[in-house]
């Protein structure tokens, strides 16, 4: 369908309007002061301390984790981490959905997580 059809369509009330938020992830972002191997260990730490997760992916190469959680992983939370210098380290944490899923404006993984890491869960 093209464009035009889908403006038409939402205009006379026959097709929802997207939400302005699509494509947008529940996510946070964080800096410890620590190197990234520490950081790395830190999160993989407060992964299962905090949310009790199996970690799928857990590479130490490209610093990235992630686990899934909910009913068959219905979402999963993935963890970048970036060497800012020697002793910081900037963490970005995300919450991923399946196809069809509802995206919440915040995720309570997310935030748990993210508490956790800050409170230096794992040191």
């Amino acid at each position: 369908m093209t464009p035009f059809f889908e403006d038409l369509l939402e205009s006379i009330g026959l097709r929802k309007r997207k939400d302005a938020r699509v494509g947008l992830r529940p996510h946070r972002d964080l800096t410890l002061a620590v190197n990234v191997d520490a950081a790395h260990r830190r999160v993989l730490d407060a992964f299962v301390t905090a949310l009790g997760a199996n970690v799928d992916v857990d590479d130490r190469t490209a610093h990235t984790l992630e686990a899934g959680f909910g009913t068959v992983n219905s979402e999963r939370i993935r963890v970048t981490l970036e060497r800012v210098s020697a002793d910081h380290t900037r963490v970005r944490i995300e919450a991923h959905y399946r196809a069809g899923v509802a995206r919440p404006s915040r995720s309570p993984a997310v935030d748990a997580l993210a508490d956790a890491i800050e409170a230096g869960v794992g040191d």
